[in-house]
């Protein structure tokens, strides 16, 4: 025993001294990122990529072996490359510079969800959607989890699915238990739908990141206002369906604080606008790409918030918890990332340095010969990466591929907003059925039936729904 307990004192010291020595990679690298597109001089493009190169040093024990594998090989992809002499400084470079911005990416957001962790405000605004009345809670549970994913990701499925769990209590009646089965399928369906709803525009979302940077002419406030409204019809899909399978039953259910019971979400709504145009603002004020300056807003957001959260002590003990979160709370939060810094700094090195591989003109051929159009294009790249995600294909991998490859291609005549719906459409329907993806085997935890089920028999309906809307309109308009 005690010897178990020296090992552990002195292991703990030295976990922690890499865990802050990690933190510390990261943030140089995000730094270099954000000073790259200041347009800085290329030599902080190295400097990114070694201080990457140095955490992944750090961590590669507890990064998980599917992403360990992947580094490797697009490491020793680049570095063949480059000795071989097919790949030239520049395009290393730009390599760099688009892994060092992913990194940023999920640094500044992780400083969001951090915030977001701990905040009164979130589970108060759960609590008020959970126990909202048959007629409107599918509508607004899923309304509520899009707000919350915005600002949390994936931890909104954890955090509404725990008050799902709590609000189904356990009783013997069986006609009971067949109205609690209905109520906890409904409101998961309503979480899981409002989750999956975030990649058809919000800018802390993953697939944004990918098609903006896989779409050097399209823009994120070009596109937005197309993607709110995908949103709100795919938020309006999941609610008439929900309306038509379970109608509205005839008593009248008393719920007398009405619609001023939804004020809590008020705050929520407005943090979730301020992200957005506080971006706006710096971006006109310094010229920066509005993405680029909302991944250097978010940080600043998540700190104010914290702040905020502390506002009933006195000040000097606000600065010191705050100072003590960061140094406590934020070297974990950041590392244990580490599987995703992993995958998305390689899939934006090897997105830059494999697609100019591609030979556009061959490809423009062998489309032209098999007599492929613009829709068909379209129809068989979201069908493509559907197919990925059902044989466990990450979907990072497969967008920066399918998209840059797109770029390529000398005739091409597809629109970038229509490129860029297609995607976001396509990932926001996978998310909801593949069993692969980290989202749904999270969501299942807290239902009586497995990933599988869950997807391919609950939410189904409604994902080929989506769909064939979707590829209706790409064949009537392309």
């Amino acid at each position: 025993m005690n010897t178990q307990v020296l090992t552990n004192t002195i292991e703990q010291p030295k976990a922690e001294t890499s865990r802050n020595l990690a933190t510390l990679c990261l943030l140089v690298t995000s730094s270099c990122a954000i000073a790259r597109e200041l347009s800085s001089p290329p030599w902080l493009s190295f400097l990114a990529g070694g201080a990457l190169l140095c955490f992944f040093l750090l961590q590669w024990q507890r990064i998980a072996r599917a992403y360990r594998l992947f580094a490797i090989v697009v490491f020793s992809l680049a570095a063949g490359l480059w000795f071989s002499g097919r790949l030239d400084t520049p395009v290393l470079v730009a390599g760099l510079d688009r892994a060092a911005f992913f990194t940023l990416f999920l640094t500044s957001l992780a400083v969001i969800r951090e915030s977001a962790s701990s905040s009164s405000l979130v589970h108060r605004c759960g609590r008020v959607l959970v126990h909202q009345p048959p007629g409107r809670r599918y509508l607004l549970m899923s309304f509520g989890s899009h707000l919350f994913s915005v600002m949390l990701n994936i931890g909104a499925l954890n955090v509404l699915g725990t008050m799902v769990q709590r609000a189904i209590r356990p009783i013997n009646d069986p006609e009971s238990r067949r109205i609690g089965a209905i109520r906890n399928k409904r409101m998961l369906l309503g979480v899981m739908r409002g989750f999956c709803g975030v990649p058809l525009w919000a800018p802390t979302s993953v697939t944004m990141l990918l098609v903006l940077s896989g779409i050097p002419d399209l823009s994120w406030e070009q596109y937005a206002p197309l993607g709110l409204l995908w949103t709100l019809l795919f938020v309006l899909l999941g609610a008439l369906l929900d309306r038509l399978a379970y109608p509205k039953p005839q008593a009248t259910v008393n719920n007398p604080g009405g619609l001023s019971e939804l004020t809590p979400l008020l705050p929520l709504i407005a943090l979730v606008a301020l992200i957005p145009s506080l971006a706006y603002l710096l971006a006109r004020l310094s010229g920066l790409r509005l993405f680029s300056s909302l991944l250097m807003c978010a940080p600043l957001i998540g700190l104010m918030w914290i702040w905020v959260q502390y506002r009933s002590k006195a000040f000097n003990i606000r600065t010191r918890l705050l100072l003590r979160r960061l140094q406590r709370s934020f070297p974990e939060t950041f590392t244990n990332q580490r599987n995703e810094v992993a995958l998305f700094s390689s899939s934006g090195l090897i997105g830059v340095i494999l697609i100019p591989m591609v030979d556009p003109t061959t490809t423009s051929e062998l489309l032209a010969r098999a007599d492929i159009g613009n829709a068909a294009l379209m129809i068989g790249l979201s069908m493509s990466m559907i197919a990925f995600s059902f044989i466990g294909i990450n979907a990072i991998i497969t967008v920066t591929l399918f998209l840059g490859t797109l770029q390529q291609l000398p005739d091409l005549t597809i629109s970038p907003l229509v490129q860029a719906s297609v995607i976001s459409i396509t990932w926001a329907v996978f998310a909801g059925v593949s069993p692969f993806t980290a989202s749904l085997r999270l969501i299942s935890q807290f239902s009586p039936v497995s990933p599988i089920r869950f997807g391919l028999q609950w939410n189904s309906f409604f994902s080929v729904s989506v769909l064939a809307i979707m590829y209706t309109v790409l064949c009537l308009v392309l």
